[in-house]
Parts: C-alpha cells; structure tokens; sequence
C-alpha cells in the first residue's frame, strides 16, 4: 500500500477545519461535523498502523538538511493513539463547554488542525519535520489560548508566543550545531551520534542542553515554566489540550526523540549532559508542588500540578536505563488521562457553578458527587497510591533513579508525592466535608455531554492502574530498541 497515506491523519483535520471555515453551519450541523470528524480521524490513525506498519514517506528533500518525511514506528504509533482518543472526549466536552464561551467556529477550527499538527509530530521522521511541526503547533494553539480576547488572555497569549518562540530559537541552534557534527537529522534507534567516533563531548555537550533547554520550553522545564500557568486563562477544554495531550505533552515526545532516536544514551553519559539537566528537572518536580500548594484558583493549582508531574517524565528520560525510561513514558500516558480527568471536572464546576476557587467550592461534592467523586480517584491516581496507574509509573521511576545509584531521585518523588496529596486531598475534602453553599437544594450535575468524558476517561485511569502489563510491554519493547 502505498505510503502517502501516512498522511491522512495529519491532513484530514485541517479539511475539517475548512469545512466549518467555508461552510460556516448552526451549532448541531458542527458538532456532527466535529464528533464525526475526529472520530474518524482516530479511525484513520488505526488504519496507518493496521495496514501500513513501520513505514515512511518522503515529502520533500531541498539538501540533506531541510528534507520533510514521516516515519510510522512504536513511539510514534503510541503518542499518536493517545492523542487521536483524548481529542475524542475533547471534542465531546468542548461541543457543552464552549457555549458560553463563544466564537465556537473559530475555536473547532483551531482546535481541528492542532489535532493534525500534533499527529504530525507523532509520524515526524527527522528533526527538522518535527521541528516544522513542533511551530505549527505555537502558532494554530495560540488562538485557543487567547480566546476570549481579554487583556488578561493577550497577556498570556503574548508570552506564550515569546517562550515558544524562544525556545524554538534554541532548538535551531542546536539543530544547527547537531548537523554539523552529523550531517544527518534523521531519528534512529540508539540515536545517529552512536555510529561516530571522536567526537568532542564539549560540543556534544552544548548542543544536548542547548536543544534540551528549547524543547524543555514547551515540556515546562525550570526556569521556563510561566507561561504554562499564565496560559491558564484559556477555556477549560485549552487547558486540558494544553497540559495533558497536545503542547506539554509534544514538548515531552520531541524530548524522547531528541535523546533516544537523535543522540543516544552513550553519547549523553560521555558528555556529561545527564547531570547538568537533572538539576533542573529536580527543581521542576519540587517547584511545581510548592508553587502548586499555594494556590487558591482550581485550574492554577492543576497548571503548577503540572510542572511537578512533567518533571517525572523527564526524570525518567534522562536517567538512561530501561525502567526509568519505561516509568517515564508510562507516566507520559497516565498523567495524560489524569490530568485530563481533572481539567474536566474543574472546567465542569465552573460551567455549572461559575466558582472558580477553591475556597468557594466547599460541600460542591453534594451536588456534583459523579464529577467529585472523579475528581477524587484522579487526585489519589495522581498521587500514587497503590493500586493506581500513578502508582505504576512513579514504581518504575523510583527503581530507574536506584539502578544508577542515585538515591536521591526516589526520595525527591516521594517528597513530591506527599506534596501532591497536600495540594489535591484538601480540595476533595473542601467538596465532601465541609458544610458551604453547595449542601443545599436539588443536586445539579454538569450536562451529559460534559459527564461522559469525564467518567470515561475515569474508567480509563482506573484500569491502566489494575492492568498496566499491556502497555507495559509495549512500552519495554521501545525501550530495548534504543538502550
């Protein structure tokens, strides 16, 4: 079958996005439009891996440099399908949510070809397709961040766009830096630096924490973080696009590629580089918890929840060996569905209630007891409490971090554990304990279309934490091929 079919999931979204551009169709004719859309677009995504297999296609080759081509492998196959599902239960949430928000058109054509783009970077079979993706992405998530067209929102918009950019910048620069030593881009199990000798480690060195930093940009890494909770003012189904599927989560798979299928554990070890960025990747687990305890506004103590959490998945990318680097793209997947789960419910109590707070929701578990008690497995998943998927990915994490000999690591998770259960459990208990305006009168839920992702996706967490061995061994199988 031919290759070019690679391109059908990435392309397919953005005809949507058209389709309602040139169309312009009442509310109910759209979201057929959308939920048949992106459904199929899923569809489109199985039939690539179904039919296709490990596989690439060449768009286009100017020199050695700037050539755009896809490749279809386990990395890619895994981001690909957690994305093409979540943007599901997105779109379904968003179809409720958005009503009050407006400008539903514009939004669904953005939130259309972010999806694309985002695919895109899945199947990216060299750097520089990834990094051409990887801007798309800033530039067609930029106008669900500044949606409602508020000061407030320009603001956000406007220092994502310079951290983006910013980081984008050194990416190149280490691109630039990479080619130079390699004259290939191309993502190769074990990474392309592996089949040369004599390399200078110095400039080894400055091109890994240089491109590191760049993609960390868009991973939430210390000390480029900010944007990430200023983003915060976009609409609830943004946020959850945001910080559990599309741009963080982006950030985090450009990160595995650029290490894994670009460098390569060995020449990472002999450069010294694994150091230098640990550092940083402790403080982002441990400030992200801090920052997030003080916060009184749900969806900013979920953004800095955020920070702590991606700062597990780097942690397991960095350390080099194959049970971190399971427990990292396991914590990929699982803080994915988490995270998703508890944007939802946030975004569900602001739509029904208009509380924004956590001080203003206390006895909300009377009338919102599906979303809260959702809200509450997610917030114990997300901890790490046995038997749940959190617990799963943060086990393989801790014996990653004992296997180089590096204690450290295990305490800084358990202390970031105890830290998410101090910035979580207070707002489950505020819902289910504490007498507010919530306990009386009739309970009122959020509306269907809002309510079924939420438990769907709930259910998801639930069994990813009592059957992990699936996506376990799938996730060894990536693992072995580039250690």
């Amino acid at each position: 079958m031919n290759s070019i079919w690679i391109l059908l999931p990435v392309l397919f979204p953005s005809a949507l996005a058209v389709l309602i551009f040139l169309l312009k169709p009442k509310e109910k004719i759209r979201n057929y439009i959308m939920g048949i859309g992106i459904t199929s677009n899923f569809f489109f995504v199985v039939f690539v891996l179904k039919y296709l297999g490990v596989r690439e296609f060449h768009l286009f080759k100017l020199n050695e440099f700037l050539q755009i081509y896809f490749k279809v492998d386990k990395l890619g196959i895994m981001f690909a399908l957690l994305v093409s599902v979540l943007w599901i239960f997105t779109a379904l949430y968003a179809m409720e949510y958005m009503k009050h928000e407006g400008k539903e058109d514009r939004f669904f054509m953005f939130f259309s070809i972010t999806l694309g783009v985002t695919l895109g970077i899945a199947f990216s079979g060299n750097l520089i397709t990834l990094y051409f993706f990887y801007e798309f992405l800033t530039l067609c998530t930029f106008p669900l961040v500044i949606h409602n067209g508020s000061k407030q929102a320009l603001k956000a918009g406007k220092k994502y766009l310079i951290y983006s950019f910013g980081g984008a910048s050194l990416v190149l620069v280490g691109m630039i830096l990479l080619f130079s030593l390699t004259n290939d881009l191309s993502f190769l199990p074990g990474g392309i630096l592996s089949n040369l000798t004599n390399l200078d480690n110095e400039i080894v060195l400055v091109t890994f924490v240089v491109m590191f930093m760049g993609f960390g940009v868009k991973a939430a890494l210390v000390p480029f973080h900010s944007w990430l909770p200023s983003a915060m003012v976009a609409p609830t189904p943004v946020s959850s696009l945001l910080h559990a599927v599309a741009v963080v989560k982006s950030g985090i798979f450009a990160l595995v590629r650029m290490c894994y299928f670009i460098f390569g554990a060995k020449a990472i070890e002999d450069s010294g580089g694994q150091l230098i960025i640990s550092v940083f990747i402790g403080l982002t687990i441990l400030m992200g918890s801090f920052l997030a305890l003080h916060q009184d506004n749900l969806k900013k103590r979920l953004a800095y929840s955020t920070i702590s959490q991606l700062g597990y998945i780097l942690l397991g990318i960095v350390l080099l060996n194959e049970d971190a680097l399971i427990g990292g793209l396991l914590h990929l997947i699982n803080h994915a569905v988490i995270k998703i789960t508890l944007f939802f419910c946030a975004g569900a109590i602001m739509y029904t209630t208009h509380k924004t707070k956590i001080s203003e929701i206390n006895g909300i578990g009377k009338r919102m007891p599906i979303t809260m008690w959702c809200f509450a497995i997610s917030s114990i998943s997300l901890i790490g409490i046995p038997p749940t998927n959190g617990f799963v990915s943060k086990w393989f994490l801790a014996i990653g971090g004992l296997h180089v000999g590096k204690i450290i690591f295990p305490i800084i998770l358990l202390v970031s554990a105890l830290l998410t259960a101090l910035y979580l459990m207070p707002v489950v208990s505020a819902a289910f304990f504490k007498k507010g305006d919530f306990e009386e009168g009739v309970i009122k839920e959020a509306p269907l279309k809002m309510l079924i992702p939420i438990v769907s996706i709930t259910i998801i967490t639930i069994l990813l934490g009592l059957f992990p061995n699936l996506v376990i061994d799938y996730l060894r199988e990536i693992a072995q091929a580039v250690l």
